[in-house]
This record gives C-alpha cells, structure tokens and sequence, in this order.
C-alpha cells in the first residue's frame, strides 16, 4: 500500500505546453492541495507519508443526494430524457452498493416506470414513445435485477428481446445500438449480459462477435468502440466484459491489454483517465477498475500475485477527491459538481478496489466457450475474503460488485437462478 506524496509524481509535459497539459497541471494543483494535508508533518522531509487511517465514505450524505433524486429532479434534467432507465439504475444500485435499504414502495415504483419503456416490439427505450435502445434495455433490466421479484422478472417479454436484438444483430458480430443506429463495442456487451442474464443465449446471437471485439483491439492495447478507433476505458471494460461471458478472452493479447490498462491509473492523483493524455476521472474507478478485475482471470494471476493496479491509491483519490461533503454524491473530480453517474460508478470503483473479486482457480469450468456453461461460469465469481483491502475506516466497506454485470452479487444470482429454472425461450427460435 503506496502512501507516499510527493510533487515529483506529477506530469512531465517536457517543456511543450499545450491546453491539455495547462488542464492537468490545474487538476494536479488541486488533488495537491488536498494531500497535503493528509500528510503526516513528521514525514514531511522524506517526501512526506500521507496519513489514510481517518478517510470516512460519506454513506449518509450520499443516501440522501440519491433519494432527494429519487423525489423528484430540476428540468435541467430534461436533456437526460432519453437515459430514463439509466437514472433509476444508477440510483438504485447506488443504494444497493451502500447497503441502503430499498423498500417495497421504491421496488414497485422501479419496476411500473420501466415496464412503460418496453416496446411492443421488443426491448426498452429510453423514455416514452422513443425507439428501443440497447443502452436503454441493459439498464432497464439491470433495475429490474435490483428490484429482485418475480414481479419484475415477470414484466420482461423475454422473447421479443431476442427477436428484436436479432434485427439490431450486424453480419460482423457488432449490434447497432437503435434501429439505423451506431454499432460499436457497447452493443455487444449489453446484448450480451441481457442475453446471459435472460437466458436467451444463441449461437446465433453470438456469432462473430468475440472476432469484432478482438479487431477493436488498438496498437496501444487497449479497446476501442470499433475497428481503427482509439482505446478507451469504457469500451475496454465493455470488450472484455463480453469476452468474459463468451468465454473468449484469450482472443486479446493480453499482455498489450495489460500495460496500456496499468498506464491508465495516474501516479499522483492515484484514479484513473479514460484514454491516454486525458485527465483523472472518478467514473473511470469502475470502468477501468472491473476491467483489472476481469484482467486477472484472464491472465490467470491468482490473489496472491496482487493486482495490477495499487487499489490503495484509488480508494485515497475517491475517498478524498471524488466525495461531495455538501451536497452528497459523489463527482469526476475536485471542482466538478456530484451526480447520479458519478455517484455510482466511484462507489462501484471503490468496491472493486476493497474486495478481491475472483473465481478459485481449482473450480474452473473447461468448456468455457459453451453458452451452456454461462449462468455457472457468471455466479462462480466471488469476494475473495483474504484479498480484502479498506482504506481508512473499517466502516467504509461496501458490498462486492460483480465485475461483468457491475451490480452486487445476491440480486445477480437471484435472477440467473430464476430465469435458467424457466425452459429457454431459446429453443423456439432455432
């Protein structure tokens, strides 16, 4: 565990300033001012050790920004029309992530809001009278895995998902996003964690689309939405998430895979930039931080070889920089204000830095590449208890999130446990 300070960490432009550079050296200047005075002054000639034992994550305050939300939003929020289901996931699983309780009243009114984005057709939009959505449709359900009820599993039209994410399904394994959409690596992922959680799974669905993920792959190492575009977190995240369900991530090298991901994490701030020369960004906890989780399964690296990253560090940059003491949530960065976004993904980057998410290497399932083999390949995913790592006080620990499906692990199981005890729709469509 890293806790040293010192200046020296700081981005070298080599002289040449640009807009970018003059931004990070801002950022820097702030992230700084907060260290310091984290630093224990007994240290302080040596370069100074950065004091972690008092770090507090703001539970409380940020429970009460996610239900004010929850009440009722300003119209600025208009512009976030189309992502409906988006703000009840991410609301909901922040409150699931913390540990906050969920009541039935809440549950219900999740599940009668998303059912009314469910097209007739197929899918879910992102808001009424709106076409159906891959983005829209992952978030939906994944509201409705949190709700956890029969109810909700029952309001899913399981069979014209399928069908309708066999017309958004393009010959080169890709899914466009919408009708006449955009096709890129996101639609892959949620076609795929809808398809693995429903149990809709074909090998037609599936064709061909570990090959498209594999050409997304960039010089530098990392993924990119499609073929030629530059690496991002996100869509490296969405990549090898996919990759992990299908059982396919040796299609990547996965040694570039791993040095452009370690180059994301930043030695000063200690969180993650989404794309090389970009700034820190506290979402990108969860983006980056599942894919390392993800990262080690396929590299076959066990609890003991440690992870990639200095999990310590990320939990000081979200703990101390990302939090709103005033307001509640938590933000991209100091400066920036807190939102429904940011809030969930710093918490679900702070969880997969504290627990040690794995599969014991002794209970791997050979047939990997087999669609049969997803719903117990997905729940063999466990918090190693042993690699356990809480920055600060003991308190500040949250529930374990699974890397793929980024939500905790007893609504996750419930769902594959409820739709694999159902025939699979699958079969009439074959």
């Amino acid at each position: 565990m890293s806790n040293l300070f010192s200046y020296d960490f700081r981005y070298d432009e080599n002289v040449y300033e640009t807009e970018t550079s003059l931004k990070q050296e801002e950022v820097e200047e702030g992230i700084g001012r907060i260290y310091y005075k984290l630093v224990d002054p007994r240290t302080i000639v040596n370069g100074g050790e950065i004091d972690d034992s008092g770090h507090r994550l703001l539970r409380s305050k940020h429970e009460q920004f996610v239900r004010d939300a929850l009440h009722g939003l300003s119209s600025g929020f208009a512009v976030l029309d189309a992502s409906q289901p988006w703000l009840a996931f991410w609301s909901l699983n922040s409150l699931d992530i913390m540990g906050c309780d969920i009541d039935p009243q809440l549950r219900r009114r999740a599940v009668e809001t998303v059912k009314r984005f469910q097209s007739e057709n197929g899918g879910f939009c992102g808001g009424n009278r709106q076409l159906p959505h891959m983005a829209g449709s992952f978030a939906a359900i994944m509201t409705l895995v949190l709700v956890g009820d029969d109810e909700a599993y029952k309001s899913i039209d399981g069979e014209e998902m399928y069908l309708w994410m066999m017309t958004m399904k393009q010959p080169d394994g890709s899914f466009a996003m919408h009708t006449d959409g955009e096709v890129d690596v996101r639609g892959i992922y949620c076609a795929m964690v809808i398809a693995s959680l429903l149990n809709i799974m074909t090998p037609e669905l599936i064709a061909n689309s570990a090959n498209f993920i594999s050409q997304c792959q960039t010089c530098e190492g990392g993924i990119g939405p499609y073929p030629g575009v530059e690496a991002h977190g996100g869509y490296t995240m969405c990549g090898l998430a996919a990759l992990e369900i299908l059982g396919k991530t040796d299609v990547l090298d996965l040694g570039r895979l791993a040095r452009w991901m370690s180059s994301r994490q930043l030695a000063f701030e200690g969180g993650f930039s989404g794309r090389t020369n970009k700034l820190v960004d506290g979402c990108y906890s969860h983006w980056v931080g599942g894919a390392f989780a993800l990262l080690q399964k396929a590299l076959k690296r066990s609890q003991s070889d440690g992870y990639l990253y200095d999990r310590a560090a990320l939990q000081r940059y979200v703990l101390t920089c990302c939090q709103d003491g005033r307001m509640g949530g938590l933000r991209d960065k100091p400066g920036k204000s807190s939102d429904l976004y940011h809030t969930l993904y710093c918490l679900s980057g702070l969880s997969l830095s504290q627990h040690y998410m794995g599969v014991n290497p002794e209970e791997l399932i050979s047939d990997s590449a087999s669609i049969y083999s997803v719903p117990a390949r997905m729940m063999q995913w466990d918090s190693i208890p042993i690699g356990t790592e809480i920055l600060g006080l003991r308190s500040n620990m949250v529930k374990p999130v699974h890397p793929v499906y980024g939500v905790s692990l007893v609504p996750l199981a419930k769902c594959i446990k409820y739709f694999y005890s159902l025939p699979p729709l699958a079969a009439s469509f074959t």
